[in-house]
């Protein structure tokens, strides 16, 4: 460890370097690791909110909650737990305003929920909604300029909504939440089809005392709510693409800290052969070498760490991006790590090293 840190401290400029590509990668990794799992957050976070353990789709709507219809009546057929209607409907709201005027649009993904049931979010700020045409909505729509007491449009719905309450964060494919009555989501949705008056999307479900959760219609099939995450649209090819790339920028790490190391181990044969005439054993050396890049190591991601604490302080509002401090943990050991593996390739140069010729002899 002597030799190691003296090294470090006498060539500087070299070390520098490798300390600044391990924390731009780590940097790079940790943002990406934010970015992914605020993502994440953004298509689930709404569903996370139901505390549910299943949720009861039509059996042809390959698990899509807003292309699920099912009749009231199949609640009647779900056992092993509390059910609860739900809607879902994306679209975009805006101020309502005089026609001839144009207003900014917000996209939101609409729930139409029972108001006395468990899927009815804590208020925060305003008041439940009550009456037909009344919504209440994310917090985030409240940064986003909305206020309580507007009038919105939503979509091509002839009425105009009114703005009641905010409820804490929350978000469903990754745009806000509205909540409003199962009354007012079907005249959305459905407008006035008689046909349509007494269907939902599905059924959320509360499991009681570990009980299975089953449903005797024949139309409809249960399913655990991490598997309905899992199927929600792009939610997996999107975890995995950014989780890919992190991986992939963790084996470079490993490459690019191993040629830095054994280019520099190249340079310092002479030396090397110097102390091995003195006595000095090859597990000494490799230990040393090993000891120096996991210093190295152990700066790159200490300062990729704080960078990132500071980058996130600059984040919009907007930017769907969450710190997960355990992923990031276990990023920051793999780094760590693959710095080793990368660093642990020049011990067989070391190894090979001939004393009399390397000094000359």
């Amino acid at each position: 460890m002597f030799l190691g840190i003296n090294e470090i401290k006498y060539s500087k400029g070299r070390y520098v370097l490798v300390i600044s590509v391990m924390v731009l990668i780590a940097w790079l990794i940790f943002i990406l690791s934010g970015l992914a799992n605020g993502l994440a957050q953004g298509n689930r976070i709404a569903v996370d909110q139901w505390k549910a353990d299943k949720i009861v789709l039509a059996d042809d709507a390959n698990s899509n909650l807003n292309a699920s219809v099912v009749e009231e009546k199949v609640k009647e057929t779900i056992t092993g737990g509390t059910a609860e209607p739900i809607g879902q409907l994306s679209l975009a709201i805006g101020e309502a305003k005089d026609k001839n005027k144009s207003t900014d649009l917000t996209n939101v993904s609409l729930f139409g929920i029972d108001e006395a049931g468990f899927l009815m979010p804590k208020v925060i700020e305003g008041k439940a909604f009550t009456d037909k045409n009344q919504v209440i909505g994310s917090i985030a729509l409240k940064n986003q300029g909305f206020k309580i007491g507007d009038k919105i449009t939503a979509g091509k719905y002839d009425e105009e909504l009114e703005i009641v309450g905010w409820t804490e964060k929350s978000s469903f494919n990754i745009v806000p939440v509205l909540y409003t009555s199962i009354d007012t989501w079907r005249s959305i949705k459905y407008g006035e089809n008689p046909a349509m008056q007494n269907v939902v999307n599905g059924y959320v479900v509360r499991a009681k005392d570990n009980k299975t959760v089953k449903t005797s219609d024949g139309n409809s099939k249960v399913i655990a709510i991490p598997d309905f995450i899992e199927k929600l649209p792009g939610y997996s090819a999107q975890n995995l693409t950014l989780d890919g790339m992190i991986y992939f920028l963790i084996v470079i790490a490993a490459f690019i800290i191993g040629i830095f190391i054994f280019v520099m181990t190249l340079q310092k044969t002479a030396m090397f052969g110097v102390l091995k005439v003195q006595g000095v054993p090859t597990s000494y050396l490799a230990k040393s070498v090993l000891l120096q890049t996991l210093v190295l190591a152990l700066i790159g991601v200490g300062i990729g760490l704080a960078l990132t604490a500071i980058t996130v302080a600059f984040l919009p509002e907007s930017m769907p991006y969450a710190t997960n401090y355990n992923r990031m943990g276990i990023f920051s050991i793999l780094l760590i790590v693959s710095a080793i593996v990368g660093g642990a390739f020049s011990i067989r140069t070391i190894a090979k090293i001939d004393p009399l010729i390397a000094i000359g002899g």
